[in-house]
């Protein structure tokens, strides 16, 4: 990116100044646009910093976790993931798509499309189909780069990017509070333990791309609505899933949906397969 060789190499500088960083966004430096909404985002991060980053907090992530591997559940998964990938289309990723055994009810992304689901967000899913759209709006997020564009966001504070790249390369140090920041930018909490949710607008907009790419692979779109009536029904008996937290409510999420519904249905038509992927596989 254009934008990302003036920021490194700006002279003597480890920071950015709000002014510096409006004048960038006015001119256009390092805005980019997202798939399938097309909405301009400000994100001055590179991919190639990005992913890495990703690459070893999942490994860190799952260190403490019982990852199944094997089972029909995981094989299903790996399946269903690398069908979204490849509509994805982004060659540089290595992606992941792990299953840990855990009733919680969630599933999340980590930059450079490291991907993670626990079985117990399978019963809301039910069939292939939900499994598809879930795993779009989770491809979603990495393909819409929402941790790089968060962590843009916070560039004045922990010192630029600059700063960034010399703390990543163990050149310096950052203070707890600028590192606390830097953590929480991409979406992970105390200890790298927990995955902080995104912003409503990102969750909007990883549904969206969620549901188109699920039916660019073959899986009927309508279903997606459906998870999200099955999240609801979840949700008024029992504690709120962490699939949830802070997150839209159910009703904004499938009018969201119904705005794009007709234009995925046409790219499924296109691309429709011949298995039953409604066919319920997990029961509640």
């Amino acid at each position: 990116m254009f934008s990302t060789r003036i920021l490194i190499n700006w002279p003597g500088s480890l920071g950015l100044t709000k002014g510096v960083l409006l004048t960038l966004t006015v001119l256009g430096l390092g805005c980019s646009k997202t798939p399938v909404t097309n909405r301009t985002q400000y994100n001055l991060i590179p991919d190639s910093l990005i992913r890495p980053i990703g690459a070893s907090t999942y490994a860190e992530m799952l260190s403490g976790s019982k990852i199944e591997k094997e089972s029909t559940d995981a094989k299903r998964l790996q399946k269903v993931g690398k069908r979204i990938a490849k509509t994805a289309n982004q060659k540089k990723y290595k992606w992941r798509f792990s299953l840990i055994d855990d009733k919680t009810i969630n599933a999340w992304c980590l930059p450079g499309g490291k991907i993670a689901f626990y079985k117990g967000i399978l019963p809301v899913l039910e069939n292939e189909a939900g499994m598809a759209f879930v795993t779009g709006h989770e491809v979603g997020h990495a393909v819409a780069h929402h941790g790089a564009e968060r962590l843009s966001q916070q560039l004045t504070v922990i010192g630029g990017l600059t700063a960034l790249y010399m703390y990543l390369d163990d050149r310096t140090k950052m203070r707890e509070d600028q590192r606390g920041l830097l953590v929480a930018a991409l979406g992970l909490g105390a200890e790298v333990g927990v995955l902080l949710p995104f912003s409503r607008r990102h969750e909007k907009e990883a549904d969206i791309i969620g549901m188109m790419y699920m039916a660019r692979s073959g899986y009927p779109p309508e279903e997606s609505i459906e998870v999200w009536s099955r999240m609801r029904e979840i949700s008024g008996n029992n504690a709120m899933p962490a699939f949830l937290s802070t997150h839209p409510s159910h009703r904004k999420r499938k009018d969201n949906l119904r705005t794009w519904m007709r234009n995925a249905q046409k790219r499924y038509q296109r691309n429709r397969r011949e298995e039953d992927s409604l066919h319920p596989i997990w029961r509640r």
